[in-house]
């Protein structure tokens, strides 16, 4: 176990923010890790139907924030059937600064930015896939996988499994070799909280300005509440910030393209 974390734990509708003890506390020398604009985002999907799928989705930035959402049921446009997931179900914790370190690094040594763009078969709708967003040092990279994986995408997956909280990880068909070691102590279980998931959202919005993604989190969560006016008032600003446009974020928005009269239909 190499760190401990700020560890967050949805209470009711609110987060409270416990600060946990430190497995290891060596001084780390400096070092160009994690870049500045470190951030990886994995997101898992089950096969099937997309708007009825589960999704679970992994977030890590430069400065040690971690999301970890479970949605087991999408908000739907009935028109489109274009779905958004709605992470209900999440934990937040923060990691000591040598293990992003880590994390960036691992990935790096891995191969993540020599992935193809696609992985397996992606064009089989009844296979899980997961999609991986990863950006360092000025460069990003979109890697969507489905079916069987092997070789690079595996051992990349491996490494992102060993940041997630207990019993939780990303699977697809053909992933063999050994895990990697577990990196963190004392990791929250996800809790299942929807009034706190988008207090938890609101609050990342005040401090970070009105994310396209975070919005689009939030709204959804919005939705599910039933709370049409805060629905509404998100759904305006994601549009504001998208300029009307459609988002490239968006989990399931690819085809076809996510736009503001579909997530009208999607109020509740």
């Amino acid at each position: 176990m190499l760190i401990a974390h700020l560890r967050s734990a949805l209470v009711g509708s609110s987060l409270a923010v416990i600060l946990a003890a430190c497995a290891s506390s060596t001084q780390q020398p400096q070092s160009e890790w994690p870049p500045a604009d470190f951030r990886v985002d994995v997101e898992w999907t089950a096969g099937g139907a997309i708007d009825r799928a589960a999704t679970k989705r992994f977030v890590a930035e430069a400065d040690g924030l971690c999301f970890y959402g479970k949605s087991s049921a999408p908000i739907v446009d009935p028109v489109s059937k274009v779905a958004l997931p709605v992470y209900d179900t999440m934990c937040v914790y923060r990691v000591r600064p040598e293990c992003v370190r880590l994390l960036a690094r691992k990935l790096h040594q891995r191969g993540v930015e020599k992935l193809e763009p696609q992985q397996g078969a992606v064009e089989d709708l009844e296979a899980a896939s997961v999609r991986l967003r990863h950006r360092a040092f000025a460069s990003e990279r979109t890697v969507v996988a489905a079916g069987q994986v092997h070789g690079v995408f595996v051992r990349v997956l491996h490494v992102i499994n060993a940041y997630l909280p207990p019993s939780e990880s990303f699977w697809l068909p053909g992933m063999t070799g050994d895990p990697e070691p577990e990196n963190l102590a004392d990791v929250p279980a996800p809790v299942t909280a929807v009034a706190g998931a988008l207090s938890w959202h609101e609050e990342r919005l005040r401090e970070r300005g009105d994310d396209p993604a975070l919005l689009l989190d939030a709204f959804a969560l919005a939705c599910r509440l039933g709370d049409r006016a805060r629905s509404e008032q998100l759904l305006a600003r994601w549009e504001a910030a998208e300029a009307v446009s459609a988002s490239k974020e968006a989990p399931f928005a690819d085809a076809p393209r996510l736009l503001p009269e579909m997530l009208r239909r999607m109020l509740p």
